[in-house]
C-alpha cells in the first residue's frame, strides 16, 4: 500500500471557512498504471495524529504530492514533517513531487530559492546517468521555488539538473528517498523516466539505477 499526502482547499461559508484535503484525480490514474493493483491511502492533514492513521494499514511507501509552498498551510507542513520523521524511523521509502521534493530537502537541512521560468512550461533535464534510454529528458514544470545546486541537503545527491543549474531530481538513503521537481502525474501518459524511477524506488533498486555521479553531499 502507498500513502499519499494531499493539499488543503478552503471553502468559505457565511461566518466560517471549511478546510478540505484534496488530491488531483491525475494521481490515482497515474499510479494505477505504474503500480497496477497497488492500493492507495489518502493521508489527511491532521498533524501529529497522522502516524497512528498511517501505521494501521501497513504502508510500504510514502508519496509527498505537490501543492502549497511551505509555510502557507501549517497543518500540512506539520503533517508531512511528522510523516517524514516516522518514515525515516521505519526505513520506509519516500518519493517527493514538486512541493514534496522541496519539503524533503528542507526537512533534511537544505534550502529553497525563488526562481523564474519554471511555471507552466516544459524544459529539458540532464541526468548524470542514462535512465529510460537517455541522459536527457523533457519534463513539465510548475514551481516558483527551486533547489539551488548549493542548497541540496546533506545526504542527498542530485541526479537531474535543469538548464539553469537548479536541482530537478535527487536521491538519498541508498535510493529510499527520491525527489523530483516535475509532476509525473500530469503527463498525458506515464513517461518511461517516471515509471522507471518510481518502480525502482518502491522495489528498493533506485540506488543501483542512479548510482553514478551527481552533487554528492554524503
Amino acid at each position: 500500500m502507498l500513502g499519499i499526502t494531499m493539499r488543503v482547499m478552503r471553502h468559505a461559508y457565511p461566518g466560517t471557512v471549511e478546510e478540505r484535503d484534496a488530491l488531483a484525480r491525475d494521481w490515482p490514474r497515474f499510479l494505477g498504471k505504474v503500480f497496477p493493483g497497488e492500493p492507495l491511502l489518502y493521508l489527511p492533514n491532521i498533524g501529529t495524529e497522522i502516524t497512528g492513521f498511517a501505521t494501521a494499514p501497513g504502508i510500504g511507501g510514502l508519496i509527498f504530492s505537490g501543492g502549497e509552498d511551505w509555510g502557507l498551510v501549517p497543518a500540512r507542513d506539520a503533517t508531512e514533517a511528522v510523516l517524514f520523521a516516522w518514515a525515516q524511523g521505519q526505513a520506509l521509502p519516500v518519493f517527493g513531487v514538486c512541493r514534496g521534493a522541496q519539503v524533503i530537502n528542507r526537512l533534511m537541512g537544505g534550502s529553497i530559492e525563488n526562481c523564474t521560468g519554471h511555471v507552466a512550461t516544459r524544459h529539458p533535464v540532464d541526468l548524470n546517468v542514462p535512465v529510460a534510454g537517455s541522459p536527457c529528458h523533457e519534463v513539465n514544470s510548475f514551481h516558483a521555488g527551486a533547489i539551488p545546486a548549493d542548497g541540496l541537503a546533506p545526504g542527498l545527491t542530485a541526479f537531474a539538473v535543469a538548464p539553469d543549474g537548479t536541482v530537478e531530481g535527487f536521491i538519498g538513503a541508498g535510493g529510499r528517498i527520491i525527489g523530483v521537481m516535475w509532476h509525473p502525474e500530469r503527463e498525458t501518459a506515464p513517461a518511461p523516466l517516471d515509471m522507471a524511477l518510481l518502480r525502482a524506488w518502491l522495489a528498493g533498486k533506485a540506488g543501483t539505477l542512479l548510482q553514478a555521479g551527481g552533487n554528492d553531499h554524503e
